[in-house]
């Protein structure tokens, strides 16, 4: 445990006196493109891909990264995010704009966050020193979309759409608000049976994800429903009020693109 952090302080001072590079963006990305590959290496361990590079870590460490939800996570932290790392530091190096997928990685990695330590807190796992290792990943993700909304332009979006004729809804549009509706329903239904809800309908929709959402100690999935419920149900609602309007404004936007980042760990 001490060697984790002995470690993560080692790379942070040689890749800043190491090298000219003086933006604390680059900085936490090599971070956190590190911590990547050892979540793909975590991730190999539970396969049984590999064997005893992480097992004294996931034993005494964090081992609430064994359970489904946890094994998942570092799956996804080892490719998903390993490569949004990758783009992300393509585009600053290359003065190119990355407000948008800024907000697609920091919408997922905060809700990623928000699950792990809720679920720690709450399931039959307990919290480890090993756990304070998570606190970049809550702080980083912050000052980047601070950083997103202070300095970074706005795409050139269309924040009104000016029609001549009569205002009529797109073909694409009406599959996004089916799509909208579709989601509200599914999320509905998780949440009602997690609640305890014996109602045919609801369990049947949530069928091939009973056992995670009801059977597994770890209640990650369960609280990944619930936070869904109180914040991805309100933000797709405004989307489909937004979707059949003639005017859309400029936060619809940037609200899409972190509620895809949240959804894309569903």
């Amino acid at each position: 445990m001490v060697l984790s952090f002995g470690t993560l302080s080692a790379i942070i001072l040689v890749v800043y006196y190491g090298s000219r590079i003086t933006d604390w963006m680059y900085l936490g990305m090599a971070l956190f493109t590190w911590t990547a590959v050892i979540d793909s290496t975590i991730s190999l361990e539970y396969l049984g891909i590999t064997e005893n590079f992480m097992s004294e870590y996931l034993k005494f460490g964090e081992p609430y990264l064994l359970s489904s939800w946890g094994s998942a996570i570092c799956v996804f932290d080892g490719t998903g995010f390993y490569i949004m790392y990758l783009v992300l530091i393509y585009l600053f190096t290359n003065k190119k704009s990355w407000r948008s997928v800024g907000i697609y990685w920091a919408g997922a990695i905060l809700n990623s966050m928000i699950v792990l330590i809720t679920g720690v807190f709450t399931g039959k796992h307990s919290a480890t020193f090993c756990t304070l290792l998570n606190i970049p990943y809550i702080v980083f993700p912050i000052f980047v979309l601070f950083r997103i909304f202070k300095t970074q332009n706005r795409s050139n979006w269309v924040t009104k759409t000016k029609i001549q004729e009569k205002f009529s809804i797109k073909v694409h549009d009406v599959f996004l608000i089916l799509g909208f509706i579709g989601s509200i329903w599914i999320i509905l239904a998780k949440f009602l049976v997690v609640l305890g809800s014996k109602v045919w309908v609801f369990k049947e929709t949530v069928a091939p994800e009973t056992a995670l959402l009801l059977e597994d100690p770890a209640r990650f999935y369960s609280i990944q429903v619930l936070l869904f419920f109180f914040y991805i149900i309100p933000a797709q609602i405004v989307s489909v009020y937004y979707l059949l309007q003639e005017e859309k404004p400029q936060y619809l936007w940037e609200m899409s693109a972190a509620m895809a980042g949240i959804m894309l760990q569903v």
